[in-house]
């Protein structure tokens, strides 16, 4: 199945739930948020890290720091602290929802941005917010180090408190005290490795990185989000209802577009049937040809599936008989008199002529008619400018009769060759087919193509 088919069959087919599924979201949400203000958003730009390797890995490296940034920024303890210390009525719920984070290029600069009604709040929440995240970041990245070596000078602090009574108890005259001796050596050893163990610590600290605001709160320009919001609930929409089509299409599958129905058959496409005089003209002569083709000397025309309404059935029928011409005068002014009419013995059943009429008067005074209709039984003559006397009584050839019913009005004990027209509009379903052809199937009437209607048939 091509894809123009697929398309066509879920928007010809289903083009109604595709425009209720876009506009009705687009209508809510219009509705919804028709009479709200929207919020106010203030943004601070931080340094999550000074580390140069943390920019290293590119997007990746970014998306960790951000990451990072946001779930400081979003934890239920540093938000009651900030709303505690800000004096602020507000949810840490809600206020998590309005925080958003966003890196910028592949540095470790993000930007930490709060929404809120007031303006003042918004900016007020950004800076302690910034505040707050830049000190848990470095606590995160240094708190460790820095307590060890706090431990570290403490140890310190008391071995060197306790060496100077161990230096003076060894080197005591003229009775030295051993032990002291020994103990003064185990501990200026130690004192040796604390301090070997500090400066290394101190090395990490240093390559540990510092975060810091780089940009204190700013307002940023007020954005109405109603026509993005609107765009994208008619974009799910519509995503929604394609879905539906196809689900529905999956459960009664169609054929859009009369000319593929007749590929499918197998049959040509006559013609349109509501389409103008000219076109429903033309289906006329297409119909008649195939019947002569296939040799029936009558049509029914059935609908895919259901009855057909009968003022369809009667144009189409109207089309093949010919009955939409008639008998056109020369020019005004040429009127043959009473008199000269044909005789009665020279008129068909139905009030027509069997030949032309010849009594308008051409230039020169010479015999001149145009004959668009002729009843039933006879041919249509075109238009001669000059009649020999010797061709007043030659009669028209005689063209077969192709009557045209319904479906419903055929009888079927009936000993007449009868050919098929299926007539389908813009989308037809595939059990419909199902159904011509199994009335071709049972018939063995010939299958003679197919008529076109612009609109959905209406029986």
């Amino acid at each position: 199945m091509e894809i123009d088919e697929v398309a066509a069959r879920v928007v010809r087919s289903y083009w109604a739930v595709l425009l209720v599924m876009t506009v009705l979201p687009l209508v809510l949400v219009g509705l919804v948020m028709s009479g709200r203000e929207p919020p106010y958003t203030a943004g601070a730009r931080l340094q999550a890290s000074s580390r140069a390797t943390d920019a290293a890995p590119g997007d990746a490296g970014v998306s960790i720091v951000v990451s990072q940034v946001k779930a400081f920024a979003t934890s239920e303890n540093l938000l009651s602290g900030v709303l505690r210390r800000q004096r602020l009525d507000r949810s840490t719920v809600k206020t998590a929802k309005a925080i958003e984070v966003t890196g910028l290029g592949t540095s470790t600069v993000v930007e930490l941005s709060v929404k809120d009604r007031d303006p003042e709040v918004a900016r007020r929440l950004a800076d302690a917010i910034g505040a707050a995240v830049v000190q848990e970041i470095n606590e995160s990245n240094q708190g460790s180090i820095r307590r060890q070596m706090a431990d570290i000078d403490k140890r310190v602090r008391k071995l060197e408190k306790d060496l100077g009574p161990l230096a003076r108890r060894a080197g005591r005259q003229p009775d030295p005290d051993i032990g002291a001796a020994n103990e003064r050596e185990r501990v200026q050893a130690e004192l040796t490795d604390l301090r070997s163990n500090r400066s290394d610590l101190q090395t990490q600290l240093s390559s540990a990185g510092t975060a810091s605001v780089v940009q204190p709160a700013v307002l940023a320009p007020r954005r109405n989000p109603v026509v993005m919001t609107a765009a994208i609930a008619g974009l799910v929409g519509l995503v929604g209802g394609i879905l539906i089509a196809v689900v529905m299409e999956m459960a009664r599958p169609t054929i859009p577009g009369q000319r593929r129905v007749a590929r499918r058959l197998g049959v040509p496409l006559l013609g349109w049937a509501d389409r103008g005089p000219a076109r429903l003209a033309d289906l006329g002569r297409r119909v008649r040809l195939a019947a002569k083709k296939e040799g029936v000397g009558r049509v029914v025309l059935v609908g895919a599936p259901g009855p057909l309404p009968a003022d369809l059935v009667s144009s189409v029928a109207s089309a093949v008989y010919g009955d939409d011409t008639k008998i056109v005068k020369a020019r005004p002014g040429d009127d043959a008199p009473d008199g000269d009419h044909a005789p009665d013995g020279d008129r068909g059943e139905d009030g027509g002529t069997d030949g032309p009429s010849l009594n308008s008067k051409g230039p020169g005074g010479k015999t001149s008619t145009s004959v668009v209709r002729a009843g039933a039984g006879t041919g249509v003559m075109t238009k001669k400018s000059e009649i020999s006397p010797s061709e007043v009584r030659r009669p028209a050839p005689v063209r077969r009769l192709c009557q045209v019913h319904a479906f419903e009005e055929i009888d079927p004990g009936s000993d007449d060759e009868v050919g098929v027209v299926v007539v389908v509009g813009p989308v037809t379903r595939v059990a419909g087919l199902e159904t011509v052809r199994d009335l071709v199937a049972a018939s063995g009437w010939p299958l003679l193509g197919v008529v076109a209607a612009s609109r959905k048939i209406k029986g």
